[in-house]
């Protein structure tokens, strides 16, 4: 099997399929899964870099993530698998391209607030626990960091 080639474009570089795509599989995680109440797209989706990996037909994403600046740190978040694709370590793989697309714009770590039921996977991929768990849209978290 191929290699996955995830994109990374801004909103503004993206089709609205694109977006589209995006945008429902984390309503579908976030908001219908999870049962989250805070509002899903934010501001920071407009100058955050989407990170995503669509099915072949372009119809539903498989995988998503967004990276973006703030205070001077790179910050990870609304990372998610869609269920159907879920066991096939699209995760894994999105973040090892997200860290190696950092790397080469001399990033040196990239931080995230992982929800507490995801920090084994965090754990898996290396990242560390940066201080004590926190609560977040009503979710226990704890922020971690990943040495690039």
């Amino acid at each position: 099997m191929e290699k996955e080639k995830f994109t990374f474009k801004r909103i503004d570089d993206m089709s609205g399929r694109d977006m589209f795509c995006i945008a429902r599989l984390r309503i579908n995680t976030f908001v219908t899964e999870q049962e989250i109440t805070v509002p899903e797209l934010d501001d920071e989706d407009l100058t955050a870099i989407q990170v995503y990996l669509l099915n072949k037909d372009k119809t539903m994403a498989l995988a998503v993530c967004r990276i973006f600046l703030e205070d001077g740190k790179w910050m990870l978040g609304r990372v998610a698998v869609a269920k159907a694709a879920r066991g096939q370590k699209l995760g894994s793989k999105m973040l090892t391209q997200v860290h190696d697309f950092l790397k080469k714009r001399g990033a040196d770590h990239l931080y995230c607030h992982a929800q507490w039921q995801a920090k084994p996977f965090y754990d898996y991929l290396g990242y560390q626990v940066v201080g004590e768990p926190f609560t977040e849209a009503g979710i226990k978290h704890v922020m971690m960091s990943y040495e690039l």
